[in-house]
């Protein structure tokens, strides 16, 4: 049997930061809640951090108060609720947010559930094992419907963003963390010291392993951070960020921008490809939005990746091509919707491109007219033929003798026997 238990601190922190319990203690009285009147208890501006513990019990005024049930002088709780508990029910508070209590039960019982919850695994140890307890609690004190007691439908744990640690010893050999920004080819930049590496961990503030998001912004861009954090790997395991990784997103971003604008400046080309463009393109569509909403993101933008080469290579008319930047641009906007909505404006797009419908592929267009095969000659792959996928057998049989591959290994001989595999695979025996 697995059990669980909830963690006093979740309600109990004796420290600054929280929501106030609301609560009095009173010599007469005991523990009293505060009157619903004087809710909520704000939390003092003038405290001082200087002394180590909470501050709330040093506060010269803050703590004394009446008590609500006798009126004799009182004091207020000084530990603090755990920002979790806020946490474990806003959801619920969101449905009816301007509601006189807690929720409105008609809301809750038409907005809840909760379609998806996605936190890293932290989260999902304990802030979801908080949220459960809290549905539980506020569907029997009516505040929630009986289907909302579990109130999450779906579960997605994502992974953490990891650094390299650097640290060197001070006299006493306790060991000195340094920021990434601090350090270069294996020295503390400022002093020349030689710092040990230690692999990769969750970022952390105390080992200061942490990339500030402005340095890489003010580098890069945000579009390039969102694009290289999920490109790296599925967003269930965790990424190392490194600053190479930050830097071909970089360039790679910039490339995307440099075809939309040739193509935006580009006369009009012959079609000769327009058909096999179009044919990618909607491939492109259907994997990329099958990848999102998969949370595959990765696999989403490595499709991207291979159809901004698609579109680098190709020698399509200029409205075909035209059309596939402008997708492009559209399957690239949730990652990089700085750039797409540049790209759109580049190439005419009306309005915003966030306010354009996500583009749907033909399903025509996804089944290629010809295919592939591999001639395989006593098992043993020799060549590769292209034909219309529907080709007739006999006709195909034709082909596949009198390609230059299969005659000089006949050598005027008649093969034993021909192997088709429809769609997939020709074996000639000899």
């Amino acid at each position: 049997m697995t059990k669980f238990r909830l963690r006093d601190w979740g309600l109990s922190r004796q420290r600054y930061w929280g929501c106030p319990i609301p609560v009095v203690h009173c010599d007469t009285c005991g523990v009293v809640p505060e009157d619903k009147r004087n809710l909520p208890v704000e939390l003092p501006y003038d405290v001082s951090f200087d002394v180590p513990g909470n501050p709330l019990d040093r506060h010269p005024t803050w703590r004394n108060c009446a008590c609500p049930k006798c009126g004799a002088p009182a004091r207020r709780e000084t530990d603090t609720m755990d920002t979790f508990v806020d946490s474990s029910w806003y959801y619920a508070r969101f449905t009816a947010p301007h509601a006189a209590t807690p929720t409105d039960l008609a809301e809750a019982e038409y907005w809840m559930n909760v379609d998806q919850y996605i936190g890293g695994i932290e989260h999902a140890i304990l802030h979801l094992l908080y949220s459960r307890f809290f549905a539980r609690a506020m569907h029997a004190t009516g505040h929630l419907p009986e289907k909302a007691i579990e109130p999450f439908d779906a579960l997605f744990t994502q992974g953490m963003v990891t650094h390299e640690i650097y640290q060197t010893r001070d006299a006493n050999g306790r060991p000195v963390y340094h920021l990434p920004e601090d350090v270069s080819d294996g020295r503390v930049t400022a002093t020349g010291e030689a710092v040990e590496i230690i692999p990769s961990a969750k970022m952390s503030k105390s080992k200061k392993n942490v990339v500030d998001p402005v340095n890489i912004i003010s580098a890069y861009g945000a579009d390039t951070a969102r694009w290289f954090v999920l490109s790296d790997s599925p967003p269930e395991r965790d990424v190392e960020w490194t600053a190479s990784g930050a830097e071909a997103t970089f360039k790679h971003l910039a490339r995307v921008y440099r075809i939309a604008a040739d193509v935006a400046a580009s006369d009009e080309a012959p079609n000769t490809e327009d058909e096999a463009l179009l044919r990618a393109m909607h491939k492109c569509i259907h994997e990329v939005t099958g990848g999102i909403e998969s949370f595959g993101f990765n696999a989403a933008i490595a499709r991207l990746y291979a159809f901004t080469n698609t579109l680098a290579k190709s020698t399509a008319g200029t409205e075909a091509r035209r059309a596939a930047v402008r997708t492009l641009a559209q399957l690239m906007a949730p990652m990089t919707p700085h750039l797409s909505e540049e790209i759109w404006t580049l190439l005419g797009g009306e309005g915003l491109i966030a306010a354009e419908p996500w583009p749907v592929a033909d399903d025509s267009m996804l089944v290629d007219d010809t295919v592939t095969l591999p001639i395989q000659i006593n098992g043993k792959r020799r060549a590769e033929i292209s034909v219309a996928r529907e080709i007739d057998k006999a006709e195909l049989e034709k082909i596949v003798l009198a390609h230059d591959a299969v005659v000089r290994a006949l050598d005027g001989a008649a093969p034993k026997k021909l192997v088709i595999v429809p769609g997939r695979i020709v074996n000639v025996v000899i």
